[in-house]
């Protein structure tokens, strides 16, 4: 909230400089027909562009693990070893593993079909920079395949196989040696092929995706490679209005803004005409009463005067400031009376008085005494807060 000082001050302001300010608002008001020309005129002028958004996504991933079935001093027979980056060949030498798949999408109704294929292969580096790599040769086994007629989003299919490591790396280097290959490294991977057939997100889906879980054998130990959960998005291309958006809200934020600047002129020229804009006379004054009140507070309490003490002889001081230095000068602490608003000093026999403009002079009207009041001793503060009662019956006025 603006206080009152405050306010007196903008208004003060505002008159002064009254032709900048109609200058300004007439600016903003023409700034503001301006947009909303354009907004009307780029209403039937919309533009487009080709925006590429994600229309839904699909995860494949492999859980893997292998049992103990040898006795070994570290893990007992029958324990499952999980997930693991290595395994040992010796004891736990069959890997088995689960593809897990599913999609994300609004709506879809798809067959799935996953085939896992168990791939010994021979390959090297490619002479061809398109190529990454050569294949020289490839035996495929299929380890398992799963069907499913109709796959709503969200809904896992998994898939179940096992591979005997230590005897697919025999067969491997068998076939080598029957080939008589000394080139190219040997590789043992599943490779797991999902089509999917249906309809995703209102559109038809026929597509084939590849995933392989990479098994490197040692002497004593095998490494399993394999993706978690890989996510594959779909994307596709919409058009999208750009003129519509962020051009039409800039029209609409210019067009209030000339709305409340020709409101803002009116306000002004109504107040400017009828005299009300620059503050008067007497709020000023009110407002630098106010102001010397709050500068002054830990001088002045407020209370009642005895009507005893009002009887003598009075000294009429120009401004609050001036009482407070009496106040200073005497020791004295300033009185600002409850019934008349007057602001007063009491000394020994005088009594300085400050009267805020405004107030009517009463310097002759004798306020209606309190017969208790009349019978109570006058109290005077000094300034160090400690207080002394007059006597007043030798006071010549009693």
């Amino acid at each position: 909230m603006i206080s009152d000082r405050r306010r007196v001050r903008l208004r003060t302001a505002l008159d002064e400089w009254f032709v900048v300010v109609v200058v300004a608002l007439l600016a903003l008001a023409l700034l503001g027909g301006w947009g909303a020309y354009g907004a009307v005129a780029d209403d039937g002028d919309e533009e487009f562009e080709q925006r590429t958004v994600e229309a839904w996504s699909t995860t494949g991933g492999f859980d893997h693990s292998a049992t103990v079935q040898e006795e070994n001093e570290v893990f007992p027979v029958g324990t499952e070893l999980s997930d693991r980056s290595m395994y040992f060949a010796e004891v736990a030498p069959e890997l088995e593993a689960t593809f897990t798949y599913v999609y994300d999408a609004p709506d879809g109704d798809v067959a799935v079909d996953v085939e896992a294929d168990r791939v010994i292969r021979s390959v090297g580096e490619a002479d061809d920079e398109e190529e990454e790599v050569v294949e020289y040769w490839a035996t495929n086994e299929t380890l398992a395949q799963e069907e499913t007629e109709s796959l709503d989003p969200g809904e896992e299919q998994a898939t179940s196989f096992s591979v005997d490591v230590p005897e697919t790396s025999a067969e491997a280097e068998a076939i080598q040696e029957d080939l008589n290959e000394s080139v190219g490294d040997l590789e043992t991977v599943v490779e797991v092929q999902v089509a999917i057939e249906g309809t995703i997100d209102g559109e038809s889906v026929d597509r084939v995706d590849s995933y392989e879980l990479v098994i490197e054998p040692d002497d004593t130990t095998y490494a399993v490679e394999a993706p978690a959960a890989e996510e594959r998005t779909e994307e596709r291309t919409e058009e999208v209005a750009v003129a519509g958006s962020s051009g039409g809200l800039s029209s609409v934020v210019l067009a209030l803004l000339g709305v409340g600047s020709v409101a803002a002129l009116g306000v002004l020229g109504t107040a400017r005409r009828k005299g009300t804009l620059a503050p008067s006379t007497a709020e000023l004054e009110r407002i630098n009463d106010q102001y010397e009140r709050e500068e002054f507070d830990d001088w002045i309490s407020r209370g009642r005067l005895p009507a005893a003490v009002r009887e003598r002889s009075r000294i009429e001081i120009a401004t609050l400031e001036d009482l407070v230095d009496v106040a200073v000068d005497c020791d004295r602490r300033v009185l600002e009376d409850e019934r008349d608003g007057r602001y007063y000093v009491v000394d020994d026999r005088s009594m300085y008085v400050y009267a805020p403009e405004g107030l009517e002079d009463d310097r002759d009207r004798i306020l209606e005494v309190d017969p208790q009041e009349a019978e109570e001793p006058t109290v005077i503060g000094d300034g160090s807060g400690e207080a002394e009662v007059e006597d007043e019956s030798n006071d010549p006025h009693s």
